[in-house]
């Protein structure tokens, strides 16, 4: 991404407010897995899991019931720490296309901050984990559900303190 580029997020995000803030300090979660995540009616289809140098990247996708078009991909990005998770949740915005995507500000988003296209795309930074919960399929539904039970799971995943 380009300087400019990031600025431009920088600023129309206000990433001043939140970039490299976390709710719970400088909480750091590691070993991040959706294998402990329970969706009542979503099946998991695939996942695959990348290790980077400072980054671990899972990249899912879910299907509700045996319907092949009701169909959510998860992506999650393990970071090594919570600037640099915020980092990557700007990089992530820089990849979207399209301008009505807004910060979640009400007391359900998820995430110590979050992003939203409606309820078709949410995108969030817990700690140093961002998610991004997306359709994925021919029919739209609702994510919102979804990316509050990713960060319920983060929430009480095992911490290290740095």
């Amino acid at each position: 991404m380009s300087v400019e580029q990031r600025r431009f997020l920088e600023k129309r995000y206000d990433a001043g407010k939140w970039r490299g803030r976390g709710g719970q300090g400088r909480r750091v979660l590691e070993g991040v897995s959706l294998d402990r995540l329970e969706m009542r009616g979503w099946t998991l289809v695939r996942s695959q899991r990348a290790e980077h140098a400072d980054t671990t990247t899972i990249r899912s996708l879910w299907r509700r019931g045996e319907s092949t078009s009701e169909v959510l991909a998860v992506d999650v990005f393990e970071c090594a720490s919570v600037k640099a998770a915020h980092t990557q949740l700007l990089d992530a915005l820089g990849n979207m296309q399209s301008g009505a995507v807004e910060r979640l500000t009400d007391k359900h988003a998820p995430g110590d901050v979050a992003f939203g296209l409606d309820d078709t795309m949410v995108l969030f930074a817990r700690a140093n984990v961002v998610a991004l919960v997306r359709n994925a399929g021919p029919t739209l539904v609702p994510v919102g559900t979804v990316a509050r039970k990713i960060d319920a799971l983060l929430v009480h995943w095992p911490k290290h303190e740095k």
